[in-house]
Parts: C-alpha cells; sequence; structure tokens
C-alpha cells in the first residue's frame, strides 16, 4: 500500500477515469490508482451513472481496497482544472463524451464480465481476471 505525505500529494497528478455507467470498470481503475500506482490519484465517473456494481464492491474490499464512500458520479461533478489525464476504458465513452479540457485522452478499453457473464461465480471469475489486468496495465499507462 502507498503512504502519501504532505508533500508527495502535491506532486500527484489527477487521472479522471471514463466508463458510461460508472459501475464496474471504472470503479476497479479508480481503486487500483489510488491504492496501487504512485504519483497518481483517480477519480472515475460516467455519462449515464448507475450504482456501483455489488460484485465489484465485494472484489475490492476483499482485495483490501478501501471502498468507503465509493458511489457512480456524472462527469460534470469531477471534471476540473485539475485533471491530467482522461482515460476512458469502455469503448463507448470516448465517442459519446464530450470534455472541455485540454489533456491527453487515452483509450483503455476493457471488457465489462458483468454484462456478458451468465452468473454470478463466472462474473466474479471475470471481475478477477479483469482486476488483475488492470493492475497489470493500468500503471503503464500512467507513466
Amino acid at each position: 500500500m502507498i503512504n502519501n505525505t504532505v508533500n508527495d500529494m502535491v506532486d500527484e497528478k489527477k487521472a479522471l477515469i471514463v466508463c458510461t455507467h460508472n459501475a464496474v470498470r471504472s470503479q476497479m481503475s479508480e481503486a487500483v490508482i489510488n491504492r496501487d500506482v504512485e504519483g497518481w490519484r483517480a477519480v472515475s465517473a460516467g455519462s449515464d451513472p448507475r450504482s456501483p456494481n455489488q460484485l465489484v464492491m465485494e472484489l475490492l474490499d476483499a482485495e483490501g481496497y478501501d471502498v468507503t464512500g465509493m458511489r457512480s458520479k456524472r462527469i460534470d461533478e469531477v471534471l476540473d482544472d485539475s485533471v491530467d489525464m482522461v482515460i476512458f476504458v469502455c469503448g463507448e465513452a470516448d465517442s459519446c463524451v464530450h470534455l472541455n479540457v485540454n489533456v491527453p485522452r487515452v483509450r483503455f478499453p476493457l471488457p465489462d464480465p458483468v454484462a456478458v457473464a451468465y452468473n454470478d461465480d463466472d462474473r466474479r471469475q471475470g471481475l478477477k481476471d479483469l482486476l488483475q489486468r488492470i493492475r497489470t496495465e493500468l500503471p503503464g499507462i500512467l507513466k
């Protein structure tokens, strides 16, 4: 776990993670960045936010991520001049969301295991696989 001092937080960059519903992929990405990626903090949001998926919150909690206060947010709630990068984690969000910020934008389309799996056991396994992918690949995007 990364413990930030006051000086470290001044140097942190801010990533906005965007996914249409802000319920699965963006919530997971936000948690990973905020705990595991040094020098960055994240906030996630969506154009049509829904409640965070309960299976996602259970997995993140079981993996030691702090899910206290995690909720789905609209983009206009969190978008401000402090954003240093925007990362789109679903294939639709970058084409249907207009953001009035001049910062790097990255497409990192991730599958949504909750939408494609037929039962909760398959969803849980898909979410575990997705979390591992996010842990492995997302830090490289933020270099």
